[in-house]
């Protein structure tokens, strides 16, 4: 949409965003979001991870006020400590999804009620399955259990479903096979999917916690890199794609800033939100 401004929110992916490529906040990034907060922006992580897998990540960066988490399924108050909007799958759906997918080589993740669970006896499976780099966000924030479809199975909880797939054949015979499910089906993982409710998505999100801290979606800015980040770029009032952005996440922003591990998303609050020139 068009790009109003002065931008009052600012919307943030976290991995390959405001994380860099060693899943850290820099001490630059860090200040700069102090900076930002002082200044009276509201800044909210938008990511696909749940609550569990963030709880550390609040304490790290004090100047988030908010959470959209599971790709808009989930939205909380930091400060409040309170889950202000839960979205969930229907049994019956998530059931769908979770038993086509056992069908291939996958490791699938569920969240439900805020906490991640993760089908995984041995670290070393994350490496064939193309999510090794991740070893330690799922050691913050996971629990590992051997059987997370029997878990699931009888639950009304499950809010977030990714799988990640080891061979690249499986998850386009996968993708074929699950149009048909009532689900929003993300491809950001690279050899996985991200499923969630079809009314989660990031833009959604974003529009209700603009509703929550009344400003106009116009006043607010969008910084993402991956496929999950795509209906973002095109709702906020100005939509910025990392240089390491998909050229997908390019073609739907406003403008690209530097990548993840120079600070990029960082110097775009800088730049478009307080109007510094760095």
């Amino acid at each position: 949409m068009a790009a109003t401004g002065p931008y009052m929110l600012a919307a943030m992916d976290m991995d390959g965003t405001l994380l860099n490529t060693d899943h850290r906040f820099t001490p630059y990034t860090v200040r700069a979001l102090e900076k930002a907060a002082r200044a009276g922006k509201a800044l909210a992580f938008c990511t696909g991870r749940c609550l569990s897998e963030l709880w550390a990540h609040f304490e790290a960066v004090p100047a988030i006020g908010y959470a959209i988490g599971e790709n808009g399924g989930c939205l909380y108050d930091v400060k409040a400590k309170k889950v202000l909007y839960q979205l969930a799958m229907k049994r019956e759906t998530a059931m769908a999804m979770l038993d086509l997918a056992m069908e291939y080589d996958v490791i699938p993740q569920c969240f439900m009620s805020g906490q991640s669970y993760m089908q995984l006896k041995r670290m070393e499976d994350l490496a064939p399955h193309h999510v090794a780099d991740y070893e330690a966000v799922f050691r913050a924030g996971t629990i590992f259990v051997d059987d997370v479809i029997s878990m699931a199975r009888d639950r009304d909880d499950v809010e977030k479903i990714n799988i990640y797939f080891a061979r690249a054949e499986d998850k386009a015979d996968f993708n074929r096979r699950s149009k048909d499910l009532d689900l929003f089906i993300a491809d950001s993982l690279g050899y996985g999917y991200e499923a969630s409710p079809r009314e989660a998505t990031k833009s959604a999100g974003l529009a209700r916690l603009c509703e929550h801290l009344g400003i106009p979606i116009g006043q607010s800015l969008a910084i993402g890199d991956g496929g999950n980040d795509v209906d973002l770029m095109r709702a906020a009032g100005l939509s910025v794609a990392m240089g390491n952005a998909t050229e997908a996440v390019k073609a739907a922003a406003d403008a690209v800033t530097e990548d993840c591990d120079h600070d990029g998303a960082a110097k775009a609050v800088l730049r478009y939100m307080l109007g510094e020139d760095v």
